[in-house]
């Protein structure tokens, strides 16, 4: 009870009275205007806001204290009567702050508050392609005579620079070692293997040194015996090289290399009857050229 009598007063002393004869009510619409203009003194003449329909429509005219039609305006008649009711309010207060600039509510002033620099997101930190490739190629191969020698690699680098794995197997044609006595021993080494890289990409360039275990197969036959026998042998070596590349494709790559392999394993060639014997070298030089296929460090 208390509160509709607060509400009562609260309309009482509006600035605008209502008068509607239908759907909204005047009471409807001033308690909706109550929320939207201040209340003022009873000393206040108030204007009056008329609501009637007109042609299916809802008619609203505002008039001052000296019955002076100061604003009016149709409305579509379309809703609830409290939605009505809250529309007429809108269109009501709009003309009020218009014409009486003071029966406006006032507005709090902006504040602008500081509020602390939100931390940045750390741009995105590129993850580097992997470098790989498999390259093929000819070598000039001395070891105490010169040979031929044919080899497939392949090389891996997972950030596309600094360390990585090499991958090698070279053939060779046969070295000629002689016995004496027009006797001589022919002997080729089929050779794998498995390198530390380290990758040293420069936009088209690159620069590689590799070094690692190497395996070695030995394959000897003679030649001018009365009886010519074949002999095999293992030996493990250590190997080392340099590799200088240049790209020529977007997937290909022309590169020279030279590598130092080192056998320790001693092996001797022996020659019967006169039991000539010679050793075969315990150093390899390998100095190749070849073609790369793979991927680079500068695609992405």
């Amino acid at each position: 009870m208390f509160a509709t009598f607060l509400g009562a007063v609260v309309v009482a002393a509006l600035p605008v009275q209502v008068e509607s004869a239908a759907c909204p009510s005047g009471h409807e619409v001033e308690q909706a205007l109550a929320a939207m203009l201040p209340s003022v003194s009873e000393a206040i003449r108030p204007d009056v806001a008329r609501v009637f329909r007109r042609d299916d429509h809802l008619q609203i005219e505002l008039v001052n204290p000296d019955a002076a039609v100061i604003a009016e305006r149709r409305l579509d008649e379309n809703g609830s009567c409290a939605e009505l009711a809250e529309l007429i309010a809108v269109v009501i207060a709009s003309w009020e702050s218009d014409v009486h600039p003071e029966f406006t509510r006032s507005h709090a002033e902006p504040m602008l508050i500081a509020l602390p620099d939100a931390p940045r997101p750390s741009p995105p930190v590129p993850i580097p392609a992997a470098f790989y490739e498999v390259a093929a190629g000819a070598a000039l191969s001395w070891s105490g005579s010169p040979a031929l020698a044919a080899l497939l690699a392949m090389g891996w680098v997972p950030r596309g620079a600094g360390p990585g794995l090499h991958l090698s197997a070279t053939v060779e044609s046969t070295h000629r070692l002689d016995l004496g006595n027009r006797q001589a021993a022919a002997w080729r080494r089929y050779m794998g293997s498995a390198e530390f890289d380290w990758h040293l990409p420069s936009g088209a360039w690159a620069l590689d040194f590799h070094s690692g275990l190497a395996l070695g197969w030995l394959a000897a036959s003679g030649t001018g015996f009365s009886e010519n026998y074949n002999g095999y042998s293992f030996s493990p070596g250590a190997v080392a090289g340099t590799r200088f590349s240049r790209r020529v494709m977007r997937h290909a790559s022309l590169w020279l290399e030279l590598a130092l392999c080192y056998w320790p394993r001693k092996q001797i060639l022996y020659g019967q009857p006169n039991a000539s014997q010679q050793e075969i070298p315990h150093y390899q030089v390998l100095a190749s050229i070849g073609l790369a296929l793979g991927r680079f460090p500068s695609e992405r």
